[in-house]
């Protein structure tokens, strides 16, 4: 018959020695409230910081499972019932630790869920630390059940009272905080430590023992200088003289507070752990070291699952194994037998027949434990239900066989590179499209020494690989377009794009990319800049031919205008049959003389503007006040007669080419003229500064839109604002520009302040050193 003693230590043995973490939970609050030494073993942290740091368990979670798995937990213990978890645990030494988390949540009878409990399973097999674990255990426990306990000797008084204390170890003042003396110096004061509910019993014990065969054995309560209740194991033999007289009590106290609480406790725990370890959703299970005849010795009752009881699955092992399915059974019957013989742990995945046909898939786990000198003992095992888990995998493989399929028929080559190494990478796999693409079959593409590299088209090559080294240092995305010489030397264009794929520590694992044939769109883009090119030069001769037809308009009206003035004047002065008088003569004379110089200046004007365009002009610089000669050049001009022009010209001296700045202002000037109304105003200024000074002439008519601004320089171009009758033949403003660049300067329009155009040219006061 079993004592409830060793069904505790059976139950403590068997959790304790269990290859993963008991752990139990409150239900409303979610913070664990027991967590077995497993943890510290298995994670590298003691179970008090699960206790004592409410939120230690969710921040040592991997953090990619964290939020999903704390989050599983929260929902099942908050409607009850089974959860069954899967995640990474960050080890204290800082490698991952997979763990399944098995557990249960229990309710009251109104259906409130109460207290979870559960498992959590290493399932990266490390046993080592369990092991080092129960060893530590074992020592620690053996230490504390040896320490001494109070040695005493107690007179015998006559009559039945209590005798005087004689001697006491010094260890009372350790358990009782009283010194020896104390107790030597006082007959009976041990007695007042006694507490005052055990003590008529305690005398009486010693009376019977005194009466009888002189062994005293008492538990009790003492009471310890600081109030604290101690229990104390007392135990006594009476020492006689020769004669038989009782001479005195010869005794040992031992402080069994703590064995008492243990006792407590182990009432409560063998309550506890048997319902922990029957409510897990996992089946616990022992096994005898080869015994063939003893087989199965424990079954936790939740093989019920499967339609078993546990009596079913007791005894040989044949029996336990009849219930595996007939095509794994065999492979598990020699498993089982090897790892009996060699005590390897146990580890299987195998299908079971439920009672109703149904097939499970479960995960068999055991170890074989192993008494201090090593003796094998029993196996301890844990079956896991990991159908969905199979389920999921049979859809990952039915996943990656389409995805296979996917990539290898879409019209898109698709390949995957080593990652770094130095050189040019590895090519790991190509699709079968690449053949169709290039003629060269994935195996000659996948061959160690790299041949995509010597494929790349010449002008390219070089690029391409600043691209890919680029692309291993910054770990970035790679999207180029190149062109590829294929086996039967066609140039073919591919967009090569690919992304680095990483593992789930973040390390670049290989690059995964995709060449896309873009051959026929590089033809259109090709084609397309050829007919952009030329609806450019279409649209250029166009441009040309209006230009040429406004310079020949323009050239003829404004030869026409003067040379009929001159010609009709000149008649005029021939006829003998009109009579004028000397004034009029000379006024005919004057206006024939206008014209002409109309004339002089327009041919002097194309001259100029081809020997510019020669390059055969050189500029005659010398001294020259330049503010003389626009206040000059306005006071004698006749392009001004009746215009309202204001000067703001100080002398202001440079070495210019006199004649071509005379020529800029008479241009800007006419300009002005033209292109405003006669009732304007013209501003003519010369603004010095100490490097160079600026001839500013500015107008209050419509202004230059910014678009035209530069444009109006360019020989033969007109602006918007430009007479009807009077177009002009577009090559002032390109001679301003000219002249000012023959001069190291440089020649702009821009808004005047107040509306209108002011038109500037920057001049150097000193010729720019060659």
């Amino acid at each position: 018959m079993t004592t409830p003693g060793a069904e505790l230590r059976r139950l403590r043995s068997l959790v304790a020695d269990l290859d993963a973490v008991v752990w139990e939970a409150d239900a409303a609050s979610g913070r664990f409230t027991f967590v077995s030494q497993r943890a510290w073993d298995m994670l590298g942290y003691p179970p008090k910081f699960w206790i004592e740091e409410p939120s230690f368990w969710a921040d040592h979670i991997h953090p990619e499972d964290r939020d999903r798995a704390v989050q599983a937990f929260l929902d099942a213990i908050s409607r009850g019932g089974a959860h069954d978890l899967e995640y990474r645990f960050l080890h204290r030494d800082g490698h991952v630790v997979w763990l399944r988390d098995i557990g249960h949540t229990l309710t009251d009878p109104r259906g409130n869920p109460t207290v979870a409990r559960g498992l959590l399973v290493d399932i990266t097999r490390q046993k080592q630390a369990e092991e080092r674990r129960a060893e530590i255990e074992r020592r620690y426990r053996m230490l504390v059940e040896q320490l001494p306990g109070i040695v005493y000797l107690e007179g015998v008084e006559e009559g039945e009272g209590p005798g005087r204390i004689l001697y006491v170890g010094p260890q009372i003042e350790a358990i009782l905080g009283v010194r020896p003396e104390e107790w030597l110096t006082d007959p009976t004061g041990w007695v007042r430590h006694v507490h005052p509910e055990d003590l008529p019993g305690l005398l009486e014990a010693e009376r019977q023992a005194l009466r009888g065969d002189g062994r005293f054995r008492a538990e009790y309560r003492a009471i310890a200088r600081d109030g604290r209740e101690v229990r104390i194991h007392d135990e006594a033999v009476l020492i006689r003289d020769p004669d038989g007289r009782p001479l005195f009590w010869q005794g040992v106290m031992f402080d069994v507070t703590e064995r008492h609480r243990a006792d407590e406790r182990a009432e409560l725990s063998e309550a506890r752990f048997r319902m922990l370890v029957e409510s897990v959703p996992a089946i616990i299970y022992t096994e005898a070291v080869r015994d063939a005849e003893g087989g199965v010795t424990y079954v936790s009752p939740q093989v019920r699952r499967f339609g078993y009881e546990p009596e079913e699955w007791l005894g040989p092992t044949d029996r336990w194994v009849a219930f595996v399915h007939p095509e794994d059974r065999e492979r598990i019957r020699e498993l089982n037998l090897r790892c009996d013989e060699t005590l390897e742990p146990f580890s299987a995945e195998y299908r079971v027949m439920t009672r109703d046909g149904a097939v499970v898939w479960v995960r068999d786990e055991a170890v074989c434990l192993r008494a201090a000198d090593g003796t094998p003992l029993y196996w301890q095992g844990v079956i896991t239900d990991v159908t969905e888990r199979k389920r999921a995998e049979e859809q990952l493989r039915e996943a990656e066989e389409r995805y296979r399929a996917l990539v290898e028929n879409i019209p898109i080559v698709t390949y995957v590179d080593a990652f770094g190494g130095g050189g040019p990478p590895t090519s790991l796999y190509f699709s079968p499209q690449v053949t169709e693409l290039l003629g060269y079959t994935p195996e000659e593409l996948t061959r160690p020494e790299p041949l995509w590299p010597s494929l790349i088209h010449p002008e390219d090559r070089e690029r391409i690989r600043r691209a890919a080294e680029e692309a291993d240092r910054t770990q970035g995305p790679y999207d180029v377009e190149y062109r590829m010489i294929a086996r039967d030397g066609r140039v073919v264009w591919v967009n090569d794009r690919a992304v680095l794929v990483r593992d789930e520590e973040g390390r670049p694992r290989y690059w995964q990319g995709v060449w896309v044939d873009i051959t026929e769109r590089k033809r259109a883009e090709e084609l397309e800049r050829a007919l952009a090119v030329e609806r450019a030069e279409t649209e250029k001769l166009r441009e040309l031919d209006r230009m040429k037809n406004t310079f020949l308009q323009a050239v003829s009206h404004d030869l026409r205008t003067p040379l009929a003035a001159i010609l009709g004047l000149a008649v005029t002065l021939e006829r003998e049959d009109v009579e004028l008088r000397p004034g009029e003569a000379r006024e005919l004379a004057a206006r024939i003389a206008a014209n002409a110089r109309r004339l002089d200046r327009m041919v002097n004007d194309l001259l100029d503007l081809d020997r510019l365009s020669r390059g055969i002009v050189e500029p005659s610089l010398a001294p020259t006040d330049v503010g003389g000669l626009a206040r000059n050049l306005v006071a004698e001009s006749d392009l001004v007669a009746g215009r309202t022009v204001a000067v703001e010209a100080p002398s202001v001296w440079a070495e210019v080419d006199a004649a071509k700045v005379e020529r800029i202002l008479e241009n800007l000037l006419a300009n002005a003229v033209r292109h405003t109304p006669p009732e304007s105003r013209i501003w003519i200024r010369v603004l010095p500064g100490e490097e160079d000074l600026v001839i500013a002439v500015e107008d209050e008519g419509l202004g230059v839109p910014p678009e035209d601004r530069e444009r109006i320089f360019e020989p033969f171009r007109q602006g918007p604002t430009a007479p009807e009758h009077s177009p002009g033949v577009g090559i002032g403003l390109a001679l301003v520009a000219r002249f000012a660049e023959l001069h190291g300067g440089r020649a702009w329009v821009e808004d005047r302040p107040g509306g209108g155009a002011s038109f500037r040219v920057r001049l150097p006061r000193r010729p720019p050193r060659a």
